[in-house]
């Protein structure tokens, strides 16, 4: 080998380690680059500690980036050597960190200070060691804003109308199924209904969609408001399992209008403080001026705020305040902050923007509230997405006096439901989303699917309490309710019972609904029949408002006096759980009734019937007479015949459609004050009626919200026996005997241990809201709320129908005395939102302690479902 064949060689060498070496770089470099250098964690308040929602967090230096959940939570990761992490919002000092490049960074915490800025010059302060009112400039400018809230607001002009869009729709949020799995192998077309979250970015598939387009009116002097709506519609699930109005109506409670210019924001079944709230507002929140930011060439500063307790009932957002001078609110973005003791509620969001008229005064033009929900921990949420849109202001309204003296405070139009899409496309203020427009076509698909058949008829005989015979449409005879089937009693052992009732499918003016029962111990057949003539033509059921029925009724069945349950019937099987002595005083009726009911839309009801019924006693009762000579004689029987009134008044309450009535426990719209006067006017020898007698009673009762500190359940009672009766026919207490607890009763006192004329009682039940509980550590974590309750009944018995002084009366039975010269009392303290639904209740007798074979203690539950 010669030289220049030797350097040749060494060259080509030299080439290929030189292209080795290369090689190995690149793909060393190349490697670094695919390294995956990830974050997660959370990010707090540093002066709170509160977990802080919508918070930006990237990768400084890049585009790459995510926001905090509802939780403040956070996950990223890259791949492009960036390991430097970077978390900003407006409200704090942005914080950068780096990060373990190529390596998992978990369980991170990042704590943001807040920044402050003062109005005339930027001033950043910086790790606030605390927080003061006094000299706070954010704590003044709030104060401005709330006292030029009543000029600003539109609510200041005498009158105005506004037309008002809402939209309100339900997701299933994080809808993410795998289509290869057997259940979801049938649903691949859900792929092309799917769209995003508003709230956390997530994939939705959304089931159901309402809408309404109203007129709202508004009158200052005096102050009445009234709302017209001239369309609405519901198009998916809803549309199918609302045949009885009642998710309707309580969507209506759970979502209702947000005006943060209130002191108290009703929503989510509670009252949160509005952060401008006239009386609270300043000794509930944290404020913090922010920054000034621009919306629509308004210049605004941004002002923070928090409440001081996280697990209170108040928000936590953003008021944008106009510089102007006249401190007007031009937008309002809120949230809940993630300690508070508010159930199966994952993410929420209130944004809300304002406009200003041409006489100065704002008016709200949009607001949207976004809310994730999770019933079941580890099943999927559901995302709700309402939509209010308000426009077409006019200070000038006219036939204002038949405007605002039609009844109600709603009123629907006749031809709401029957809009067509023609009208919608042109009448609502935003177009649909393409997948809500698409809502029908993917329900249709779904119900080519025998499997989503059977679980929508399942939900539907869970919620209504009834089992159709076909399609909402077609079905005309529907058996129910299921939870009355079973259920035991000592006179009648073991009872079976099982019922029904024909739907407007058969009949939309004629229904009749009754039941047969069985008892294996008495081995005797019990009935009832209702036959009702609507006077107005029904959608589906009879109970439907605006009632106005005539019914005849026939009955006969067993009954306990003293126990009338108010929020469900007496077949209730929950009921069959007793404590306490059994119960065997009862009685058979049997019972012919011809009732007239009229509902009017401003709240009254008026009821009227004529009725006879013979009384027969059971189980160890008895009718035992004494004549003036001392001699007995046993009665097995008395016949009554009578006619009464009821007038009941609710102002302000909402129309309720579920065949269980509105005092049902699945109703949430209870916040209207009730009145009733009744009267009871016995005929003797009328109808064979062996009695005359007349019994007046008077009642009211409210729900009164005392803002975030809970809700006081109130009701006051009073009533008089006129006359001579026999025991049968006194006011004898609502006594529950059962393990659960039941609203209008005494829990401790027996059944029949007390008997009275005339009398007068109080029932308190005290919703503390977790008030006393979210301050105590440790136990705060637990979510846990107190109640607490008061009942109490004072009266006496006259001595025309005391037996021991009036001869002619039936005996009283054992252990039933007069009540006397001093009130029975009974309360109770309780912890409820156990595990979210389960109510605890210690009870305590008050008075009437020394009686023989009471109870002066005792454990009831409840099984309770609420925000």
């Amino acid at each position: 080998m010669d030289e220049k064949e030797t350097q040749k060689i060494n060259n080509d060498s030299m080439r290929l380690l030189l292209l080795l070496i290369a090689s190995l770089f690149v793909q060393h470099i190349t490697m670094r680059g695919q390294e995956v250098t990830s974050a997660s964690g959370i990010v707090r308040d540093s002066l709170s500690g509160e977990p802080l929602p919508f918070i930006s967090v990237y990768f400084d230096g890049s585009t790459i980036g995510t926001a905090t959940d509802a939780n403040g939570k956070f996950t990223l990761q890259n791949d492009k050597g960036y390991n430097r992490l970077a978390v900003t919002a407006l409200t704090y000092t942005t914080h950068k960190f780096d990060l373990k490049r190529g390596q998992k960074n978990d369980r991170l915490e990042c704590l943001l200070a807040p920044t402050e800025y003062s109005l005339k010059e930027v001033v950043v302060k910086t790790k606030r060691k605390s927080y003061r009112r006094k000299d706070n400039p954010a704590v003044e400018l709030i104060r401005k804003v709330i006292d030029h809230k009543n000029d600003n607001r539109i609510e200041s002009k005498d009158q105005y109308k506004a037309e008002i869009y809402e939209k309100l729709a339900l997701s299933l949020d994080d809808f993410h199924p795998d289509y290869n799995k057997k259940l979801y192998r049938k649903f691949q077309f859900l792929k092309n209904y799917t769209d995003t979250s508003k709230l956390n970015n997530k994939p939705i598939l959304t089931l159901s969609v309402r809408e309404s387009l109203s007129d709202f009116f508004y009158r200052k002097k005096p102050k009445t408001d009234k709302t017209i709506i001239k369309a609405k519609r519901m198009q998916g699930i809803d549309d199918v399992m609302d045949n009885e109005g009642t998710i309707t109506a309580n969507l209506d409670e759970i979502f209702k209008p947000v005006n943060v210019f209130d002191n108290n924001i009703p929503i989510l079944l509670n009252r949160f403080v509005s952060p401008l709230s006239s009386i609270l507002a300043i000794d509930y929140y944290k404020y913090y001026i922010s920054d000034t930011v621009n919306f629509d060439n308004e210049k605004c500063t941004d002002l923070a705020f928090v409440p001081v307790n996280s697990e209170s009932y108040g928000f936590t957002g953003h008021l944008f305040i106009t510089q102007d001078g006249h401190y007007a609110v031009k937008k309002v973005s809120m949230t809940v902050p993630s300690n508070i003791n508010l159930n199966w509620v994952n993410g929420f969001r209130i944004d809300e923007e304002y406009k200003q008229m041409t006489d100065s005064v704002w008016a709200i033009s949009s607001e949207n509230t976004y809310i994730n929900f999770c019933i079941v921990k580890g099943a999927k949420e559901l995302y709700a997405h309402k939509m209010r849109s308000y426009d077409k202001y006019n200070y000038n309204i006219h036939n204002t006096d038949s405007i605002f003296g039609i009844p109600g405070e709603t009123c629907t139009l006749p031809m709401a439901a029957l809009r067509t899409d023609a009208f919608w496309i042109k009448n609502r203020h935003f177009p649909l989303q393409s997948k809500e427009s698409a809502i029908d076509d993917m329900l249709a698909n779904c119900r080519k699917v025998p499997v989503f058949n059977a679980l929508l008829k399942t939900a539907e005989v869970l919620l209504s309490g009834y089992i159709p015979t076909a399609s909402e449409t077609r079905s005309k005879f529907d058996f129910g309710p299921m939870y009355s089937a079973l259920t035991a009693n000592p006179v009648e052992g073991l009872r079976l019972r099982i019922g029904g009732m024909t739907t407007a499918n058969l009949n939309s003016k004629w229904f009749l609904t009754g039941y047969s029962a069985y008892g294996f111990v008495d081995k005797k057949w019990k009935y009832s029949l209702r036959l009702t003539h609507s006077f107005n033509r029904k959608f589906y059921h009879e109970g439907e408002s605006p009632v106005n029925n005539l019914s005849f009724i026939q009955e006969y069945d067993v009954y306990t006096l003293g126990q009338d349950f108010v929020a469900t019937n007496k077949d209730n099987m929950f009921l069959a759980l007793k404590v306490g002595a059994p119960i065997n005083k009862m009685q058979y009726i049997r019972k012919s009734m011809l009732q007239y009911e009229k509902e009017w839309q401003n709240g009254f009801t008026w009821k009227s019937w004529i009725s006879c019924q013979n009384d027969r006693a059971a189980g160890t009762l008895q009718y035992i007479t004494q004549d003036p000579s001392g001699s007995t004689s046993l009665l097995p029987d008395f016949n009554l015949s009578e006619i009464g009134m009821q007038l009941r008044f609710a102002p302000g309450e909402r129309p309720y459609n579920s065949r269980r009535g509105k005092n049902s426990m699945v109703n949430l719209s209870k916040d209207a004050p009730i009145f009733k006067l009744s009267h009871q006017l016995g005929i003797k020898g009328f109808l064979g009626g062996e009695y005359a007698y007349n019994h007046t009673e008077f009642s009211m009762q409210k729900h009164i919200w005392l803002s975030s500190f809970g809700r006081l359940d109130a009701q006051f009672k009073m009533g008089k026996i006129w006359d001579k009766t026999p025991f049968p026919l006194l006011i004898i207490p609502n006594t529950n005997q059962s393990l659960t607890i039941q609203p209008e009763s005494f829990h401790l006192m027996n059944a029949m241990e007390f008997v009275a004329d005339q009398y007068a009682s109080f029932d308190a039940t005290y919703h503390l809201k977790g008030f006393i509980l979210n301050r105590i550590p440790l136990i705060k974590w637990l979510h846990l709320r107190e109640v607490l309750s008061f009942n109490m009944i004072y009266g006496s018995l006259t001595d025309k129908n005391n037996p021991s002084k009036t001869t002619g009366l039936f005996q009283f039975p054992n252990g039933t005395q007069p009540l006397g010269n001093k009130p029975y009392m009974e309360c109770s303290f309780g912890v409820e939102n156990i595990l979210n639904i389960l109510r605890v209740d210690y009870y305590r007798r008050l008075s009437y302690l020394h009686e023989p074979n009471i109870n002066r203690s005792g454990i009831r539950v409840a099984l309770q479902f609420t925000f």
